[in-house]
């Protein structure tokens, strides 16, 4: 069951809250699979790949870049990308 994080207005419009996107463990690339759908669907370039061992590839989120757009998770054929609440408390 997932939590929900309550926002009010004045820190939403401060910029104190930004919604996380994340990708699990679902990823094709995880699996060993070739798979840049998320990347190829992102138009600010929010997500790049680092390789890893033996030529694998796993994908990470730029989160400077993210706007939240949620193409990549229209995009994603394993169902991996979530967009969730990431209150910043600084």
């Amino acid at each position: 069951m997932s939590q929900k994080t309550a926002i009010n207005r004045r820190s939403f419009l401060s910029g104190h809250w930004q919604a996380k996107t994340e990708i699990s463990i679902a990823c094709f690339n995880n699996q060993g699979v070739f798979c840049q759908s998320c990347k190829e669907a992102c138009d600010e370039n929010a997500i790049i790949f680092n390789y890893i061992k033996r030529g694998i590839q796993l994908p990470m989120i730029v989160s400077a870049r993210c706007t939240s757009c949620k193409d990549c998770i229209d995009s994603c054929p394993a169902n991996a990308i979530t967009i969730g609440s990431n209150p910043d408390k600084s």
